[in-house]
């Protein structure tokens, strides 16, 4: 699709800062745009220091919309605490729930700026009744058995899916309490332990 324009007619008010340059045999302004801070309320949500990878087709973590708010996810990082008996690689999925699972430990979400309210969104790590789950994408990861003595930056982390960088529409979860996303381990890796930090944002839209 070509360059394009829209022409505007000057009035007696206030003046737009503008860069001008030519494009083709055009000369346009080209809008001078100050980024304010982001205004969205948003979350962490972290698990325990350690949780098992031991089990196949365990969900690390479950995060359920509220009643009223559309939930973003804004990145998923997961990082190995407990070495594996076995170095091995692991199958591990980002699923949507559509149903929320029970039994499993409850989280506390944590605001970034204290002035914003509790988050409808809730969480929680190894639910023993999984939640119904949809559609979603894996990723093949790798579990270490031996921690290197140096020489290592970024060693420990099994995956870090940063939505915030993608040319995409981060993961959304519509508002209700039976909608979610879950991380799934179809692998189990004995002896093995992770974290599981969730970074979220709501929404009215």
């Amino acid at each position: 699709m070509g360059a394009s324009l829209v022409a505007v007619t000057e009035g007696s008010g206030k003046n737009l800062e503008t860069f001008q340059r030519v494009i083709g045999a055009n000369t346009v302004e080209e809008d001078v745009v100050l980024n304010g801070e982001p205004y969205l309320a948003t979350y962490d949500v972290v698990s325990g220091f350690g949780i098992s990878a031991a089990t196949a087709a365990s969900h690390l973590i479950q995060v359920m919309a509220g009643s009223s708010l559309n939930v973003y996810i804004r990145r998923i990082k997961i990082t190995q605490v407990a070495m594996a008996t076995t170095a091995a690689m692991a199958d591990l999925l980002l699923l949507r729930l559509t149903s929320a699972g029970t039994g499993g430990t409850v989280l506390t979400t944590v605001a970034r700026d204290s002035t914003d309210a509790a988050s409808g969104a809730t969480a929680m790590t190894l639910p023993t009744g999984k939640g119904s789950e949809g559609a979603g994408f894996r990723e093949s990861v790798y579990f270490a058995q031996t921690i290197p003595v140096s020489g290592s930056p970024g060693f420990g982390t099994i995956v870090d899916w940063d939505f915030d960088k993608l040319r995409l529409k981060p993961p959304r979860i519509a508002a209700g309490t039976a909608n979610g996303y879950c991380v799934k381990l179809n692998t189990a890796i004995a002896a093995a332990t992770v974290v599981v930090s969730v970074t979220f944002s709501e929404a009215n839209f």
